[in-house]
Order: C-alpha cells, then sequence, then structure tokens
C-alpha cells in the first residue's frame, strides 16, 4: 500500500511539473515562480522521504528482520504524502486539475483510501508507538 500512495504521489507531481513547465502565467513558466519553486521542492523532499522508508520496510522484510515499525511508518508517511501531495497539484495545475480529462481529480479521490484502508493513519501511528514502548523498554 505504502508502494501504491508512492505510485500515485509520483504520479500526480510529475503531471502537475509537466504543466507547469508548459503553462505561462505574466510571461513566465509557472515553475519558474519561487514562491511555486519552495513549493514543489518540499514535496519532492516528502515523495523522497516517504520512497526511502518504504524501501527500508522492503529490504528488512526482505533480510528476514522485523519490519512492522517501518511498514506502518512506511504506510503511514506515503498515505499522508499521497494526500497532500494529490492536493497541492491541483492547486498547481488551477481549475484544469478538476477536470477528468487531466487525471489529478482521480488521484486526489484515491489518495484518500491510502489513509483509511488495511488501517488508518491512526492504527499506523498506534504500531509505531507500541514498538517503540517495547525498544524502549527494554522488553524486545
Amino acid at each position: 500500500i505504502a508502494a501504491q500512495m508512492l505510485g500515485l504521489a509520483k504520479g500526480a507531481f510529475e503531471t502537475a511539473m509537466r504543466y507547469m513547465h508548459d503553462r505561462q502565467q505574466f510571461g513566465r513558466k509557472i515553475a519558474d515562480f519561487q514562491g511555486v519553486q519552495f513549493e514543489y521542492a518540499k514535496l519532492a523532499t516528502e515523495i523522497e522521504a516517504a520512497a526511502l522508508l518504504t524501501a527500508n520496510a522492503a529490504l528488512l522484510r526482505e533480510a528476514g528482520q522485523p519490519f512492522a515499525k517501518e511498514a506502518a511508518m512506511a504506510k503511514f508517511k506515503s498515505s499522508e504524502v499521497a494526500q497532500r501531495v494529490s492536493s497541492a497539484c491541483i492547486d498547481f495545475v488551477g481549475g484544469n486539475g478538476f477536470t477528468k480529462s487531466f487525471g489529478l481529480e482521480k488521484l486526489f479521490r484515491d489518495s484518500k483510501i491510502g489513509t483509511i484502508y488495511e488501517g488508518t493513519s491512526n492504527m499506523q501511528l498506534q504500531t509505531i508507538a507500541k514498538v517503540l514502548q517495547r525498544e524502549f523498554s527494554g522488553s524486545n
């Protein structure tokens, strides 16, 4: 699920980035405005963080190591990032972002399910907290 939400976030981000590099306002590409640059730089950083959490959980699983905390972190972060990124990308694109032909509106709707199924975001936080309690109480 973390990987699914990560793919959704990347898809929305790439769609918006292409649009912002093509679309001009006030004689400049939308992507060239500093305020917009700061926002998409933050989103790219969040996507990368979610990707690293997801990869780490997968590596631990493949190695046969405990990975419950890391999997919960990956799902939590990726789901939250997918929602933030898809929403911000609609903002970047403006009114076109809500049209079915553009595709961002579907990604925005689909991103919500990541925080609900296979354990809500709060359930993921509960899993993370329980593992941390065990790790720091010395009762592994």
